[in-house]
């Protein structure tokens, strides 16, 4: 049995008057973190600004919008982002049908309540632009021809609602989350509607123009939509301009003649990735500046435009490609052109890595599409022509 002494020893000890103890308020309070202790808290109003990790996986936790309902009141908007979860026209690897999920995951990071640019000094999220993600687009996965034609449909709905700030433009704007790089064949069917043809600046490895006889092999129409040859198909519609750009090409090709030129005739100048070591950064913005001037731009990525150290999560990836920062760098760099339409697609998150490198950087990218929809909007041509 304990003495007296002790018995009083351990009552200073754990005593609250004891120099020794002091107040301890659980959870902690941080004056740079949400003042729990104000009179007005707790609110759910204050708590509903850290929800991250909670509620639906949106892009960038952007608010979900049911763009694809028949209604006429839904929310208006002024950006949209919609997932296309399509991989049955791949000539790799497949899985990007989850790419869309992906993306937005690897987006979970970014908030716009903490979206304050270290280089811009800015935050595209705050400005005259509602921003939504509308979700992805209901496509079967048995019949490549139905699920581009529910696709385009998608694109249709979503691009033919009033947008929010109609006295910039009168429709929204869209940026698609893929699914294989067929999937922008019918986001340009969709924009000619409200742009007209288009100059594209097609950020890949590969140069997907190849002519649908040549892969596809000549099988059927059915065989020659692929993600491939949807840039011929493209320039065969009428929905691309000869001012295009490729970026970052450094794929081989099947035929040592006819595929490049083939390419020229669709409309594409190429900007190889070594190019990079000799023009820098500046050197590859201005080349593509210069190539789609003052026209309108639809801008695609395919993700393995980045070398597979940076994005492994991708069906038919090749080495010797750029860097992360040098492809943000070259996208911020093209602030100031008349963008109406992107995507970025090709990633596949099976094959990507426990760190999530490339739904990381397929995020990014998307955010930097976003911002230069923002800081330079651009009216559609019937609105141009109402002025």
């Amino acid at each position: 049995m304990l003495s007296s002494w002790w018995i009083t020893q351990l009552a200073l000890l754990i005593s609250p008057t004891t120099s020794l103890a002091r107040d301890i308020i659980f959870p902690s309070i941080d004056p740079l973190q949400v003042n729990l202790a104000s009179p007005r808290h707790p609110s759910e109003d204050d708590l509903s600004e850290a929800t991250i990790y909670a509620g639906l996986t949106t892009f960038a936790n952007l608010p979900w919008r049911h763009c694809l309902s028949s209604e006429d009141h839904i929310e208006q908007y002024d950006i949209a982002f919609l997932g296309a979860p399509f991989d049955t026209a791949t000539t790799g690897r497949p899985g990007t049908r989850f790419g869309p999920t992906g993306i937005r995951l690897g987006s979970r990071r970014i908030s716009p309540f903490a979206s304050w640019s270290p280089y811009a000094k800015d935050s595209s999220f705050f400005d005259w632009a509602r921003i939504v993600d509308c979700g992805d687009a209901p496509l079967t996965f048995l019949d490549n021809t139905v699920a581009l034609r529910q696709l385009l449909k998608a694109h249709q709905a979503i691009s033919g609602r009033t947008a929010n700030a109609s006295h910039v433009a009168s429709v929204p704007r869209v940026i698609t989350l893929g699914g294989d790089h067929t999937t922008t064949l019918a986001a340009l069917r969709s924009t000619i509607d409200h742009w007209g043809p288009v100059s594209v600046i097609h950020f890949d490895s590969h140069i997907d123009t190849w002519d649908p006889k040549i892969l596809g092999g000549g099988i059927s129409h059915y065989a020659g939509l692929n993600h491939g040859t949807f840039l011929h198909i493209a320039h065969e519609e009428g929905l691309i301009l000869n001012t295009s750009a490729h970026a970052g090409i450094r794929a081989p090709v099947m035929n040592k003649k006819h595929d490049w030129r083939n390419d020229r005739r669709c409309g594409f100048e190429i900007t190889t990735a070594r190019e990079i070591d000799k023009i820098g950064v500046a050197g590859i913005i201005e080349k593509l500046k210069a190539r789609v001037g003052d026209s309108n731009v639809y801008i695609t990525v395919d993700i393995d435009v980045l070398d597979p150290a940076y994005a492994p999560g991708t069906g038919t990836a090749e080495v010797g490609g750029w860097t992360t920062r040098e492809l943000l760098s070259i996208l911020d760099g093209l602030e100031g052109l008349k963008v109406i339409g992107a995507d970025v697609v090709e990633v596949s998150p099976a094959y990507d890595n426990a760190g999530e490198t490339t739904v990381l950087a397929a995020a990014e990218v998307a955010l930097s599409l976003m911002g230069l929809m923002v800081h330079t909007p651009v009216k559609p041509l019937k609105q141009t022509d109402d002025v």
